[in-house]
């Protein structure tokens, strides 16, 4: 009994010591590494506090000397500065640590450029960022990495080349018309002007428009509830993103298995994700014969080498994926343009002769709407001003290269979009400013180095579905041009 007592004694401290060799190694060693080699190479940052790194310090920060308006009294559109401060206090720095996760912060426009330019399926995405959008958006295009992404991203891509979104140009119009039939109603029973939560019709506009391309679902029941479920699911999951980066939570995330102990939040996290799965799955096998990009996805999954039930659960990922994308970049961007349009109405004064001159009286159609270059000029510039993401986040899954600088594995390598995109030297001495002048002859014109505008990502990940964003988002403001006056 004593031998057995004693044996059993000596694998637990085995196991004991090997566990905290383990956790040293991983909260201690591991990150002291790698940050020595970032430094090395002449990368400097704040010194990061043990396991937190500097999380602490983007709590405590805060910011001197920040301007809302210029000096002519313009608002400067910076909002990156106020909501994050210590990222443009960092600017010249470039390393910062969340929890024990090193990060690269790229604001050198050269060495973005290399990395818009970059194909190598070597950059993929953060793996916290992974985690914690896994019960949202799973497996799909948005969240997966290698060749598994890869096979993905050809086989949806397809679907958003120019010839198969100008035959969605109806649905975009019809949905618009819609919207705007709501707000003329509204603003005859408020005698003229009226008061309207642009905000909520903008999410139904684009629930509408996405469901339709996606689902060729028209049925409005169906429509609100899923896109009901999602609103639910994403407020029931709302973990702030830097709380992924520390190593305490990480850890027992991952080894603890706190995310499967069936909490309230849980529980409601999981019925949600049955429901939608239940409810894409319901369309898919009523509607996949009668819509490309629903057959495309299919086609695509089938073609995976999964099992049935992976296949069933690609499908439904990559559904998901392209429901979210579809719908929460096209809203906020319409939103900030019409925001931007009403602060400038010069700008209405511009834009509304072009809508006249090239529709009159009729709606737009895809030939039309690409037609319209001041329209363009203005939503090109909101998105410069106002881009769907404020940084693009990856991490290196090998050892990589950008011009001289030597990125170790596993190091988030994030490009600072809203710095590029207010960098005087790139856009000359008003970026703070909205000014659609700029690119009246193109990107090319408007920015010194047109890989670093970036509204919709960049490399291998860029956005499948910019150019549907685009006419999107153009075919609803023509139609309300044509029609009113905001100020």
């Amino acid at each position: 009994m004593g031998l057995l007592f004693n044996s059993a004694f000596s694998v637990g401290l085995l196991f004991l010591t090997s566990f905290i060799i383990y956790l040293f190694d991983r909260f201690w060693v591991k990150p002291q590494r790698l940050r020595s080699k970032l430094r090395s190479q002449g990368l400097r940052g704040p010194s990061p506090s043990f396991l937190l790194g500097n999380i602490p310090d983007f709590i405590k920060f805060q910011p001197k000397d920040i301007k809302a308006l210029t000096e002519d009294g313009e608002a400067t559109h910076d909002w990156a500065r106020f909501t994050f401060p210590l990222f443009d206090h960092w600017t010249k720095q470039y390393n910062f640590a969340l929890g024990t996760y090193q990060v690269v912060y790229i604001t050198d426009p050269h060495l973005a450029k290399e990395i818009s330019l970059s194909t190598s399926l070597k950059l993929g995405m953060p793996f916290f960022l992974q985690k914690n959008s896994e019960t949202l958006l799973g497996k799909g295009i948005l969240t997966s990495d290698g060749e598994f992404w890869a096979h993905q991203r050809k086989t949806i891509t397809l679907e958003f080349y120019v010839d198969k979104v100008k035959n969605l140009v109806h649905i975009m119009l019809d949905s618009a018309n819609k919207l705007i039939n709501t707000w003329e109603i509204e603003i005859e029973k408020q005698r003229e002007t009226a008061n309207i939560k642009v905000d909520e019709d903008l999410q139904s506009f684009a629930s509408i428009v996405i469901s339709e391309t996606l689902f060729g679902q028209s049925n409005s029941k169906v429509i609100n509830e899923l896109q009901s479920r999602f609103k639910r699911l994403e407020r029931a999951m709302k973990t702030p993103i830097l709380v992924g980066g520390i190593p305490a939570y990480d850890y027992f995330y991952k080894w603890l298995l706190f995310r499967y102990i069936p909490t309230k939040s849980n529980l409601e996290k999981w019925r949600l994700k049955k429901e939608i799965h239940s409810q894409i799955m319901s369309i898919v096998n009523e509607q996949s014969s009668n819509v490309d990009v629903l057959q495309t996805i299919i086609n695509g999954a089938k073609m995976s080498a999964l099992g049935p039930a992976a296949v069933e659960q690609l499908i439904v990922d990559n559904c998901k994926n392209v429901y979210v994308a579809g719908l929460e970049s096209t809203v906020n961007t319409t939103a900030w343009t019409l925001m931007l349009l009403a602060m400038h109405p010069e700008w209405q004064d511009r834009a509304r002769p072009e809508v006249a001159e090239v529709c009159g009286e009729s709606l737009p159609n895809a030939t039309k709407l690409g037609k319209m270059k001041v329209l363009t000029s203005v939503i090109q510039e909101a998105l410069r001003l106002n881009p769907p993401v404020p940084f693009i986040a990856r991490e290196t899954l090998e050892d990589m290269k950008f011009g001289d600088l030597e990125i170790p594995k596993g190091v988030g390598v994030w490009v600072a979009v809203m710095s590029l995109h207010h960098d005087p030297e790139l856009w000359g001495l008003d970026p703070s400013k909205f000014n659609p002048d700029r690119f009246a002859n193109g990107i090319g014109s408007a920015c010194k180095i047109p890989q670093v505008y970036i509204p919709f990502g960049n490399g291998p990940h860029i956005c499948a579905g910019q150019l549907f964003a685009m006419l999107e988002i153009k075919a609803l403001l023509t139609i309300i041009l044509q029609i009113f006056l905001f100020p």
